[in-house]
């Protein structure tokens, strides 16, 4: 029998151990929570951003009167804070009572009106506009004169100037009404709706007189008086004769020869005894004062000066102005006198130039070179030129009732003073009013005269 073996059996026996092992289930992870902070910061920050452009926006683009009319929200509602002339609580109430404004020839305003508590009813008679009296005279009533009172004779084409009349002529020379009064539409005015001037045209001698001229130290030809003693402006002015017993105005017309149109009328449609001012800046100026002088114009020049206002013009490379050395201001004077051969004098209209110290050479040059000065500034007699004085610019204000108030008031004036100096513009407007007021001068007892007709002669030197 075959032996058996059994040496294998251990490894028959042996069995691999599995390792044993038991699955636990793992317990689930915690549970996120999400992180609002960084979110609710962003939020704040940008409302608060924002907020604060959206603030500086509305301060920097609203008007500090409509955020104070957003914010007025009291009982009685937004209130204007400033009290407008012709304004009274029944014209708030009632608009049919004149409205916010009342125009010239209007209802009467109400008791507490401004200009009524401030003003004599004389003088608002006396300065109120020819117009504006013709459109309320058949609302007012004329008290009847008493029976015993005596019979009067019929009343004279221009009535004398009352009191009220004179006082408000030489205090207030230049007033304006407070607003146009509305028209319908017309046309515009224009510079060939102007009349032709009629008649022969008596021409004025040619000039400048070759003696009456020198040279300046840069080479240009000055005006000097000759050496028997005539006077350029004498020489070069328009001749007129002084009539008694009436008072005298002067229309100076100051800018010309920079617009050829306005230029044209100014020479051609004007009576020849207005004066014509003309400016440096424009050109073919010789040419200019030739065809004045033709049509029997004095002329004189345009000094541009120093003004005083937020709108005052730019006086220019020729013009005088006080923070300029005393010597800047001869060199560019005598280039304004050089460029305007023929001219009789200067005109000079800048308030604040004229306050200052400089203004007293300015007339001592003047009077030096035998010219005549209109304008205002004051000097020591021994340097104060032939002088005439401006009434007002009428055409300040441009509308027809600003300028028929003025020109009113020149009219006065020469009557009371015995004589005036108005200032024009050239614009069509100014022209057609001037027109047809100098068309009434004769029957209100005034004459039209060149201005070399009213300055006051200068002072003699001392010797």
């Amino acid at each position: 029998m075959a032996k058996r073996n059994y040496d294998d059996l251990d490894d028959e026996d042996y069995e691999e151990e599995l390792p044993a092992s038991i699955q636990v289930a793992a317990p689930p992870p915690p549970r996120q929570r999400f992180n609002f902070r960084p979110l609710l910061t962003g939020l704040l920050v940008l409302g608060l951003g924002g907020g604060l452009g959206a603030g500086i926006y509305v301060l920097t683009s609203y008007d500090a009167r409509a955020l104070i009319g957003l914010l007025d929200i009291g009982d009685d509602g937004p209130r204007l804070s400033l009290q407008l002339p012709g304004v009274s609580e029944s014209s708030r109430s009632n608009p049919a009572n004149g409205g916010l404004l009342t125009p010239p020839g209007g209802p009467a305003p109400g008791k507490d009106e401004l200009l009524q508590s401030q003003t004599p009813p004389e003088e608002l008679a006396a300065a109120t506009p020819p117009v504006a009296q013709s459109a309320i005279a058949p609302s007012t009533t004329t008290p009847l004169p008493s029976p015993s009172a005596a019979p009067t004779a019929a009343p004279a084409p221009v009535a004398a100037p009352t009191t009220a009349a004179r006082s408000a002529a030489k205090t207030d020379p230049i007033a304006s009404p407070p607003q146009p009064t509305p028209r319908t539409a017309d046309k515009p005015p224009s510079f060939d709706a102007l009349p032709e001037i009629k008649g022969d045209l008596k021409p004025l001698p040619s000039a400048p007189l070759r003696e009456m001229l020198r040279k300046s130290q840069t080479g240009e030809m000055l005006p000097t008086p000759s050496a028997d003693g005539r006077q350029p402006w004498q020489v070069y002015a328009r001749p007129w004769g002084d009539p008694a017993n009436r008072g005298k105005v002067a229309v100076v017309v100051i800018d010309l020869g920079l617009d050829r149109v306005a230029t044209e009328a100014a020479i051609s449609r004007l009576p020849p005894e207005v004066t014509l001012a003309f400016s440096p800046y424009a050109a073919n100026l010789e040419k200019w004062i030739r065809k004045a002088r033709d049509h029997g114009h004095e002329v004189l020049m345009v000094v541009p000066s120093e003004s005083e206002g937020p709108n005052a013009p730019d006086p220019g490379p020729y013009g005088l102005i006080s923070s300029a050395t005393p010597e800047a201001n001869q060199t560019r004077l005598e280039t304004v006198m050089a460029r305007g051969p023929g001219a009789a004098g200067l005109v000079l209209l800048g308030e604040s130039f004229a306050a200052s110290p400089q203004i007293s050479g300015v007339q001592a040059t003047v009077r030096e070179h035998g010219l005549l000065f209109v304008g205002p500034g004051a000097a020591a007699p021994a340097r104060t030129p032939a002088l005439a004085r401006v009434t007002a610019i009428i055409d300040r204000d441009l509308y027809r009732e600003a300028i028929d108030l003025r020109l009113n008031q020149i009219a006065v004036t020469a009557r009371v003073q015995g004589r005036a100096v108005a200032v024009v513009q050239p614009r069509p407007l100014s022209f057609e009013r001037v027109v047809g007021w100098i068309g009434t001068l004769t029957t209100n007892g005034v004459v039209l005269t060149p201005v070399s007709a009213l300055v006051a002669p200068p002072p003699p030197a001392k010797p």
